[in-house]
């Protein structure tokens, strides 16, 4: 069994310029990890908690300078030195060290990494590549493979220039392809995406994901652009290449109504199913995010029973990759699929167990990345490693997208000796 000999984090930036933390793990047999944590904007109230330094002087208040101090000081103090047999365990005692229901005392980026950090330390000294190692202790899958990409060409929301209600707009090759087939026409319909916004006259800048951010007028022009953007590239919309929406109705959800562009009076739960419905109808959606509020249970329940038959209706807010969210979405049939984002919860064997527990009710699983991404590809082995359905890792485009991408050809390439 390996010691643990230096643990120790410091501060760099994210694909938004706002500071995230790295840190470094060193086993006594010269294995090492090394791990930084993406940060959300779109968030769940659910998700556990990071800790940002709030010291307006620097960073406009959002150094981490502190979470760092909790690595190198405290989790070091406590971890240097010992025998580290398992991630489980050494996740379980960061757990209880920091002793808050949501990691906000420690913080749940600090948290991360260091399990990551192990995670991917105890992979080398087991000389497993990371997803493989991953595999072992989830137990999930025996036969592995690369997830279906679902690829965000149109960024709106909280990740877009705002004129736009929905949050992300998806291109999803069909699964029949090998995974470098899939990122190959997603990379064409990309570029074919920004001829038609240039041909149309509308911006084609990019969001935080990589996606195109256009000025568009309505929800439904995104879904024609991309509709148009796959039939000029020779492929059959709903066929060959299907769409999905992360509608993040949390950002437009006011005083119990969804307001949106494209319609001209606020909607109750029940008219903005109808909307979803004929949307659905209209466009065949593969995947369907955070359709609702994520309070809305009721409205949850009946969205999936309407529309889970062909559609997968994935909880993302709803669920927050938390275990006893997951428990009151299976009673409730809420949804059918679960994103899956390990800093939501705050430590890998958490979030594999919140994989196991989803996989358990029959659901689909989408592992994600966040807006505010490094180029750390941890999460493209533990997609593969934990047996996901699909990946959502923004456009096929920015370093921090594309490392990720990258990493999952190269998988593929592995899987294939």
């Amino acid at each position: 069994m390996a010691k643990l000999t230096h643990l120790y984090a410091h501060e760099i930036l994210d694909s938004r310029s706002t500071p995230t933390l790295e840190a470094v793990v060193i086993l006594d047999d010269g294995s090492s990890g090394v791990a930084s944590v993406p940060s959300g904007s779109s968030t769940s109230e659910h998700e556990a908690k990071e800790l940002r330094d709030l010291d307006p002087n620097r960073y406009l208040g959002q150094g981490v300078l502190k979470a760092i101090s909790n690595i190198n000081s405290e989790i070091a103090t406590k971890l240097v030195g010992q025998p580290i047999d398992s991630v489980a365990s050494v996740d379980k005692f960061l757990i209880q060290l920091d002793a808050t229901p949501n990691k906000s005392r420690l913080g749940a980026n600090a948290i991360l990494s260091v399990s990551m950090a192990v995670t991917k330390a105890l992979a080398a000294s087991a000389k497993l590549p990371l997803y493989k190692y991953v595999a072992s202790i989830s137990g999930l899958t025996d036969q592995l493979f690369v997830p279906q990409p679902v690829f965000n060409m149109i960024n709106g929301g909280k990740h877009g220039a705002g004129n736009l209600d929905f949050q992300e707009f998806f291109v999803i090759p069909n699964n029949a392809h090998a995974f470098s087939a899939s990122l190959e026409t997603g990379s064409v319909i990309y570029h074919t995406i920004k001829k038609i916004l240039a041909r149309r006259g509308a911006i084609h800048s990019v969001g935080d994901e990589g996606g195109f951010a256009p000025n568009l007028f309505t929800n439904l022009d995104a879904l024609e652009v991309l509709s148009e953007s796959i039939s000029e590239t020779n492929h059959k919309v709903g066929v060959d290449v299907e769409l999905g929406l992360d509608v993040a109705a949390n950002s437009f959800y006011k005083d119990g109504r969804y307001i949106i562009k494209d319609r001209s009076s606020p909607m109750e739960s029940s008219e903005f199913i109808d909307y979803l419905r004929d949307l659905n109808g209209q466009y065949h959606l593969r995947i369907l995010e955070d359709g609702l509020y994520e309070e809305d249970w009721k409205g949850w329940a009946t969205l999936t029973a309407e529309l889970g038959q062909t559609t997968s209706i994935v909880g993302d807010d709803l669920l927050a990759t938390n275990p006893a969210l997951v428990k009151t979405a299976m009673e409730q049939k809420a949804c059918n699929a679960a994103l899956i984002k390990p800093n939501q919860i705050g430590t890998i064997s958490e979030t594999i167990e919140v994989v196991k527990l989803s996989r358990q009710a029959g659901w689909k699983i989408m592992v994600s990345h966040r807006s505010g991404e490094t180029n750390d590809s941890f999460i493209a082995d533990f997609a593969v490693g934990v047996g996901a359905d699909y990946v959502k890792f923004g456009a096929p485009a920015r370093g921090e997208r594309v490392a990720k991408y990258n990493r999952l050809l190269g998988i593929e390439t592995e899987l294939k000796q």
